[in-house]
């Protein structure tokens, strides 16, 4: 029914009141996102563990694209297995997708490309893809070095190759997040012989690390995955945080991921962190803190006051990969089940789900890339009917602990960030590199 101007909008109807409502439900999908990525975060951090034997960079977000993307086009065993792995429904999870693709975190730079050889382009694709975002970039199988330059545009110059060979490949599903950012003020250096305990594994392997002379973003916090441990929140300009988050080193290192969640969850929302008071710690060396006592004048007898004078992190680089067939907790398996009903199963189809991930934390920014494929790759044996061209390219804190890249700034929480919260890069940290005193190029 049409109201009296005749203009199409229903009898009744408000613009403020659609405005609003549309504002609720663009919230709603962030905080929904938000939570549904942290989820399946926490779910893959042992997989992931498993392959990286000591430092870590993974983005558990890019391949949670590709499952939503995945779910869309499924149906039985295959739909109720991602269904279960992305957190929700499959029409739930399309709904996600269209609004994080719409309108990505401002700090991140993300795509999502499928690609397919003419001969597999069925009409069961040809409906999927037409129900994905419209952000969702297709056509048919590239040439390598079209690929490679989709990798590199889309991770800022991060990553420089795509993956896989794609001249075998009938289909591909490609997911790219990448950011870079400068922090708000720049780290002090300070000499790394004054910052590292005795027990320190890194003591020699650098001259100087990064020193946070304010540390008004530092607490020691209590948490239940890790016990007490300390936080260190560096803030970019560009709308994104890096919590860093060092506890005990006998605790395993999940934990203490588990423990980085909790923080960056409490700083999503806007609670305050429960902080443990200095008074509540005993005099001395703890594992990432010495606290020191002395007399000050006050006001009242007895007035007890504290703060934390400084935090000294390194400097680091980390490379990552990820086979995501290894463990069932990536639930790559039946996502490319689904790639293969969409362009006709062969027998002889062999599929590949791989991650590549870089990220630095620098004096000046933080960087950070991912690339997630999902792929099916003929067989070797190619029907003589088919002729394949190849390519080749020449192409010229103390100890351990973890850090969750996410976007938005805290204290307060961002409310102007979309997908405020949402993590966006998991690392662990096992060797520091030598920290730079010039502002790297970009």
């Amino acid at each position: 029914m049409l109201d009296g101007a005749g203009n199409g909008k229903p009898a009744g109807c408000d613009d403020g009141l659609m405005e609003r409502e549309t504002a609720r439900r663009t919230v709603h999908a962030e905080e929904k996102l938000v939570e549904l990525v942290d989820v399946y975060s926490r779910r893959v951090y042992p997989a992931v563990l498993e392959q990286h034997a000591s430092g870590s960079v993974c983005s558990p977000l890019g391949v949670w694209l590709l499952l939503a993307a995945c779910v869309t086009g499924a149906g039985g065993v295959e739909r109720a297995e991602l269904e279960l792995a992305v957190g929700c429904s499959a029409d739930e999870a399309s709904e996600l997708l269209e609004a994080f693709l719409s309108e990505p975190p401002p700090a991140l730079k993300a795509a999502i490309a499928v690609w397919v050889r003419i001969v597999d382009a069925t009409r069961e694709l040809a409906a999927w893809v037409e129900r994905l975002p419209s952000a969702v970039e297709s056509g048919f199988m590239p040439t390598q070095q079209h690929a490679n330059e989709w990798v590199d545009r889309h991770t800022l110059g991060l990553i420089k190759q795509f993956p896989l060979a794609v001249d075998s490949l009938r289909i591909a599903l490609a997911s790219a997040l990448a950011t870079r950012v400068s922090w708000k003020s720049p780290f002090d250096l300070v000499a790394a012989s004054e910052h590292l305990s005795e027990s320190s594994p890194w003591r020699g392997s650098v001259e100087r690390v990064l020193w946070d002379k304010v540390a008004v973003n530092a607490s020691l916090t209590e948490t239940s995955a890790a016990g007490v441990v300390a936080v260190h929140e560096a803030v970019a300009q560009e709308g994104l945080t890096v919590i860093s988050v060092s506890a005990d080193p006998s605790v395993d290192r999940v934990a203490v991921l588990e423990a980085a969640h909790e923080i960056a969850a409490h700083i999503a929302t806007g609670a305050q962190l429960p902080r443990c008071s200095l008074f509540a710690l005993p005099l001395g060396d703890g594992h990432s803190w010495t606290i020191t006592e002395r007399e000050k004048p006050s006001w009242h007898a007895g007035q007890q006051s504290e703060r934390i004078a400084g935090v000294s992190l390194p400097a680091w680089h980390l490379n990552g990969e990820l086979e995501l067939k290894r463990s069932a907790r990536f639930a790559a398996v039946p996502a490319l089940e689904v790639l293969r009903q969409l362009i006709g199963p062969r027998p002889d189809d062999q599929t590949e789900a791989k991650q590549v991930a870089v990220a630095s934390f620098t004096r000046y920014g933080f960087q950070a890339a991912a690339l997630t494929v999902f792929a099916v790759r003929a067989s070797a044996v190619r029907n003589p009917n088919e002729i394949g061209t190849e390519r080749t390219a020449i192409v010229r804190f103390d100890h351990p602990y973890a850090a969750v890249a996410i976007s938005g700034h805290p204290n307060p929480p961002s409310r102007d960030t979309r997908f405020a919260g949402l993590p966006l890069f998991s690392v662990w940290i096992a060797t520091p590199v030598e920290a730079e005193d010039h502002v790297e190029s970009s």
